[in-house]
């Protein structure tokens, strides 16, 4: 699938790149919810939209509903924090979010989460993805 990932920590991002590309994915990466919106005009549309809950230059909640404004399909949205709080976790998936993680990130759950949205898109990556998921 095809994945725009957001957080302004260089170290996650490489990590969950890596991860992400090692599992067949492409990913376009952003540095903040500014860069993020540009990308997802620039080099969208994607499958999914990960991004990070609170970063210096915007939020998830601007990634959710830059997200939200994209004609269908829209991109599958999931939002990692790791100092959100009950009640902006439960607004940002009221908002658009399908899936909220805490941080630190459990890869095993992500790889999942990934591997269910192919199979619901149909996605021909889909059984890929789960073998992968499961290695």
């Amino acid at each position: 699938m095809k994945i725009l990932l957001v957080d302004d920590e260089a170290e996650l991002v490489a990590e969950l790149s890596g991860f992400l590309h090692r599992r067949g994915h492409g990913v376009t990466a952003a540095d903040g919810a500014p860069a993020a919106i540009r990308a997802l005009s620039d080099d969208g549309p994607f499958d999914v939209v990960i991004t990070d809950m609170r970063m210096p230059d915007g939020s998830g909640f601007d990634v959710v509903h830059a997200c939200m404004g994209r004609p269908e399909p829209r991109p599958a949205m999931l939002v990692m924090s790791g100092h959100a709080a009950p009640d902006e976790i439960s607004r940002i998936c009221a908002e658009g979010a399908q899936h909220f993680f805490p941080k630190p990130l459990a890869l095993r759950e992500l790889a999942s989460v990934l591997a269910g949205i192919a199979t619901h898109r149909g996605d021909t990556a889909g059984a890929r993805a789960r073998h992968l998921s499961a290695v």
